[in-house]
């Protein structure tokens, strides 16, 4: 609203400061600091003046600034406030900060929470965190202490009155196959979401208080409650493991627990929706692709609970995926002697998909003999594309040894040319990112100065990468359609029409003498979210990206569905028909909310919203939202309604159950405002509704998919095993 530093108050909002601080002391220490500020006093004239500390007195003009009144309502808690939750801490450390940082210094996160920085130390030091990284194992302080082994969340309850439980698993041993790691921003998008919608199950009336664990209530009356009942299925299933209850105000867990489930009593200090979130927090680390299905069920179980303002109990309990969720369909082999390159993929394909596989499970998932694939696998291991991994036992007789892709083997460089900023990645065969670099471009940015950067930019990076740039698989373009992909064409891009018709594959491709595959933006970030991300394990999904406008891609059969001239998933004309915005001949009308980004900055514009540099900007809208300031909220909600009735038009054309939402619209502060609506709107208003939930995640490439997928492209085209190909994308 203003800067800190120079303050210009009008007589109107002297006068509602003077109306605000009324006769409170404490308020009356505010106004006058602001008063100063708005005089032109410094900090240190201000802190002289008033009998305070400069820290004070920046403080509080920073947030008058930021927030105006509602800033000055925040006051920070001195010292340790009476009751700290502690699980609440930890799993905000362990879901890590806003980016560009890495880990939470104490001061950021303390101030983050309302905490003083002594109080937060404390608890850093109980649960063994040092400058925000844990030293060790994270083991919740449970009475009996839980052992310090990898927890998995079964179920969650509570009660009205106060009472509640977590039902936890400990995790089947290590050496199974690997998935992809959870983001940082991933993590902080789950915590965000995850206890967003645990906040709202306690507003509803759960009686399970935000920051304390809550006891049974001291009256005296008794209170009958109906416990939960597990299914016998499950039941029978988590017979044979080592459960553990943690139990609050009482709780006697649910009908049907498996003999020898080991009951813990959760300390004050841990609350019960918080301790959901901090497992979680947990799982997501030692087995991410089994917690982001459990925790996206979890999710949309408290968003239903509390749409409904039940008086019920919220009650959740993890299925079972082996049942409810189809894995990703694994192509099987061919005996014809032709097809020897199809097996060979096949084989990648295979440990690709389950992160390392023996020779053994090989065979067992792709119908090769075993000879076959001691022969493929003998040339993978020699050619340096797989890589032996540590023996691991199975029972009795020869230990296995499980075979995983090298990730230094090849590369591939990813470009996401955007009308507001260009990306290059470098990504190696396992996903991981190894260099990031971006260009400002603006409406006006001419093709010729942006190829020069993506030239210069390219050799940089394949200099810097070393042994692992000699293996450069070639580049993947990602850009925004519509597109001639046979030809390698841009076609007068929305937001862009000072490029008109750019033949920027083959310019590209003539810069760096290497092979060039054109990618529709939306297109790239499916491929990289089914290599590299949240579609991994999935043979059909829809990816839903929203940046500087909205577009979808899908993966249909274990393939991209791209369409015959590329351009498949043009998802503005399809919301504009479902919201039946049409012109007077039929045609489809441009849906303003299909360019999300600007269409949440007017909307805050309209309402009010301000910012201290002038106008808004749509990081600095996510921001207000993220403080929940209703202006920013409502801007985003608004337009999320709109881009959710053309998700349903997706949904309903091609029929999946798993529809992935992300993109530079999209950050981790401001994602659950996106997936809480799509998420209801999808599982609402289609036709097979009743047959077909549809679980709606967050993607796990995010405001890189575009980029890092368009590099998944050049594997895809490499490695993924296909009868058919999709050609004239190459040049």
């Amino acid at each position: 609203m203003h800067t800190p530093s120079e303050l210009a108050l009008t007589e109107q909002e002297l006068t509602e400061l003077s109306a605000w601080a009324g006769s409170r002391q404490d308020r009356a220490l505010r106004l006058a600091i602001v008063r100063d500020a708005a005089a032109g006093l410094s900090v240190s004239q201000s802190a002289r003046a008033l009998g305070i500390s400069r820290p004070t007195v920046t403080a509080w003009r920073q947030r008058y600034a930021a927030h105006g009144l509602v800033g000055l309502e925040h006051r920070p808690r001195s010292g340790r406030p009476a009751r700290i939750d502690e699980a609440d801490v930890i799993a905000a450390t362990l879901a890590g900060p806003p980016p560009p940082a890495r880990t939470w210094s104490a001061r950021s996160l303390a101030d983050h929470l309302g905490l003083s920085h002594t109080a937060l130390g404390r608890v850093w030091q109980r649960w063994g965190i040092r400058h925000g990284i844990a030293e060790g194992p994270v083991v919740p302080p449970l009475d009996p202490p839980l052992p310090g082994r990898r927890a998995e969340l079964l179920a969650a309850w509570a009660d009205t009155q106060g009472a509640a439980f977590v039902l936890i698993a400990e995790a089947a041993p290590s050496g199974q196959p690997r998935t992809r790691q959870a983001t940082p921003e991933e993590r902080q998008m789950r915590y965000a979401a995850l206890s967003a919608a645990m906040r709202r199950v306690q507003d509803g009336g759960t009686g399970v208080e935000g920051d304390t664990a809550v006891g049974p209530r001291d009256d005296g009356v008794a209170r009958p409650t109906t416990r939960p009942v597990l299914p016998p299925p499950l039941a029978a299933k988590w017979a044979g493991r080592r459960l553990h209850l943690v139990t609050w105000g009482g709780a006697a867990g649910p009908v049907g627990l498996p003999a020898g489930a080991l009951h813990h009593a959760a300390p004050p200090a841990m609350g019960w929706a918080s301790t959901v979130c901090l497992l979680a927090q947990l799982e997501l680390e030692h087995q991410p692709q089994a917690a982001r299905v459990a925790l996206d069920a979890l999710a949309d179980s408290a968003r239903t609970h509390s749409e409904h303002r039940s008086d019920n109990p919220f009650w959740w309990v993890r299925q079972d995926l082996g049942g409810g969720a189809r894995r990703r369909t694994v192509h099987r082999a061919f005996d014809q002697l032709a097809l020897g390159s199809f097996n060979e993929k096949l084989v990648i394909e295979s440990v690709r998909v389950a992160g390392s596989l023996s020779r053994i499970e090989i065979a067992e998932r792709t119908g090769l003999t075993p000879q076959a694939v001691s022969r493929i696998t003998r040339n993978l291991l020699t050619t340096g594309i797989l890589v032996a991994d540590e023996r691991r036992r199975t029972g009795t007789g020869k230990p296995r040894v499980p075979l995983r892709l090298r990730a230094d083997a090849a590369c591939a460089i990813g470009i996401h040319v955007d009308p507001e900023m260009i990306t290059l990645v470098l990504v190696d065969l396992c996903g991981s990112l190894r260099s990031r670099r971006t260009l400002a471009v603006t409406a006006q940015s001419d093709p010729q100065s942006c190829l020069e950067w993506m030239e210069r930019t390219t050799a940089k990076t394949i200099g810097a990468a070393g042994e692992l740039g000699q293996n450069l698989l070639g580049v993947g373009v990602a850009a925004p359609g519509p597109l001639n992909v046979h030809e390698g064409v841009l076609l007068n891009p929305p937001l862009w029409a000072s490029w008109g018709e750019f033949p920027l594959r083959d310019e590209l491709s003539r810069r760096l003498n290497l092979p060039v595959l054109l990618e529709k933006d939306a297109t790239a970030a499916t491929i990289g979210e089914q290599w590299l991300g949240a579609g991994e394990s999935s043979a059909d999904f829809v990816y839903l990206y929203l940046g500087a406008g909205a577009g979808s891609g899908a993966f249909l059969n274990g393939d991209v569905y791209r369409g015959a001239s590329g351009n498949a998933g043009e998802f503005g004309e399809l919301t504009a028909y479902a919201l039946n915005q049409v012109t007077p001949d039929g045609g489809p009308l441009m849906v303003p909310e299909c360019a999300p980004m600007s269409a949440v900055v007017t909307r805050a514009a309209q309402a009010g919203l301000t910012v201290p540099d002038g106008e808004p900007t749509y990081d600095a809208v996510c921001a207000a939202a993220a403080a929940d300031d209703p202006r920013a909220v409502d801007a985003i909600l608004e337009v999320a309604r709109v881009v959710a009735r053309g998700a349903v038009a997706m949904t309903d054309l091609y029929d999946t159950d798993l529809m992935i939402v992300g993109g530079p619209a999209v950050p981790p502060q401001i994602a659950e405002l996106y997936l809480t609506e799509i998420s209801t709107a999808v599982n609402r208003f289609p036709i097979a509704r009743r047959v077909r939930p549809v679980r709606v995640t967050y993607s796990t490439l995010s405001m890189s998919a575009a980029a890092v997928g368009a590099a998944a492209g050049v594997f895809h085209m490499a490695f993924a095993p296909r009868l058919r190909t999709h050609s004239g994308t190459a040049g």
